[in-house]
């Protein structure tokens, strides 16, 4: 029988192995009605493809909190298909190309079978000799999928401009240190955590005091789409973004890092699109040193999330970006620790149990 640890980590790999690019979600989603759909007391889906689950509270004047976390990965479009049977591509959210070369992925095609390629780029031995080592583009770059032409690519394979291309990596637990190695922690680590905070909040018939609204929301990789429709009709007293925070702490970073693998869960208290609303802020710290729980706030200069919408929803709702650190965000494979995963359930879950009232 397996331990506690175990089951979460058996949910992580499920879903961070799942293929989900943005605008393409749907095995995620329906991943996450698989795993908690019985649990709560409501289940919607918009037409864009955002869940939004409610738990009911048992103090109806306490409040509604809004917990986000995006379902999308970063991956790619087939954009052409060469006569040699090589396929170019189109990005789908952010990339860093020096990643990509040699990279493995899976091209699905729209009657859902799925193919082996290898991203490839002109070997070294063809470069004009002397020629210093040169950063390549996407534009740079193909994937070979074992076909000899582009009749090869359309009637052997049946891929077409178009399918879905997503990173290819295996799913690993160290469970000496803890760290999990995987694709797409950003953000199905964020995931993980709203489903693990559901389990903890239904358990043995509980309930939180406040209404608790989960929404996993769509194309976040490609500007907050999904948020940006979750903000037309969904209302709350508190927002709490839940992301994969990507961690600082690695050679070529910071001097002071400020989101470290294994020290505890983040909390941000600003980044470019969204500043931390105060009161929210207070209220996780007062959590946090109450309850032991390990958290580390930060500072971000880049980046940006679902809080960008859900932030100025309706009247203005007040709200914090949490998240587990995330080593090697936007990659093939990156790697988090299950402490600061149980640490932010643990915040979390806390969150839900306090009042509301003087945010």
């Amino acid at each position: 029988m397996m331990d506690s640890d175990a089951i979460v980590v058996e949910r992580i790999g499920r879903l961070v192995q799942a293929s989900g690019i943005s605008g393409f979600e749907k095995e995620v989603g329906t991943i996450i009605k698989d795993m908690i759909g019985s649990r709560v007391d409501q289940v919607e889906e918009d037409a864009v493809g955002n869940i939004i689950m409610t738990i009911k509270g048992t103090d109806p004047g306490n409040g509604r909190v809004i917990f986000a976390a995006h379902q999308d990965e970063v991956g790619f479009l087939v954009d052409v298909v060469e006569k040699g049977g090589f396929l170019r591509l189109v990005a789908i959210g952010g990339w860093n190309p020096v990643t990509l070369p040699s990279s493995p992925v899976t091209i699905i095609t729209r009657d859902g079978k799925r193919h082996h390629g290898v991203i490839g780029q002109l070997s070294p031995h063809f470069q004009p000799k002397g020629a210093p080592p040169s950063v390549p583009s996407l534009d740079d770059l193909f994937v070979d999928v074992g076909a000899s032409s582009d009749k090869d690519v359309e009637e052997i394979f049946g891929i077409r401009r178009g399918d879905i291309v997503v990173p290819e990596a295996s799913f690993t637990w160290v469970r000496e240190t803890g760290v999990m190695m995987g694709k797409a922690m950003d953000d199905r680590i964020g995931v993980a955590a709203l489903i693990e905070l559901a389990y903890a909040l239904t358990q043995d018939g509980k309930r939180p005091v406040s209404t608790v609204i989960l929404a996993f929301t769509v194309q976040e990789e490609v500007g907050t789409r999904g948020a940006g429709v979750v903000a037309n009709y969904l209302d709350g007293d508190a927002a709490i973004i839940v992301e994969g925070a990507p961690a600082d702490d690695m050679p070529g970073g910071p001097a002071i890092a400020q989101t470290r693998r294994g020290k505890g869960a983040h909390v941000r208290i600003f980044d470019p699109t969204h500043i931390g609303h105060r009161g929210v802020l207070d209220l996780l710290r007062g959590i946090a040193h109450a309850q032991g729980i390990q958290v580390q706030e930060a500072v971000r200069k880049g980046g940006g999330t679902d809080a960008v919408k859900l932030s100025v929803a309706q009247r203005g709702i007040p709200a914090v970006v949490t998240g587990v650190p995330v080593r090697y965000a936007h990659s093939h494979e990156s790697t988090a620790s299950l402490f600061d995963f149980n640490e932010l359930v643990r915040l979390l879950s806390a969150f839900c149990n306090v009042s509301l009232k003087d945010i």
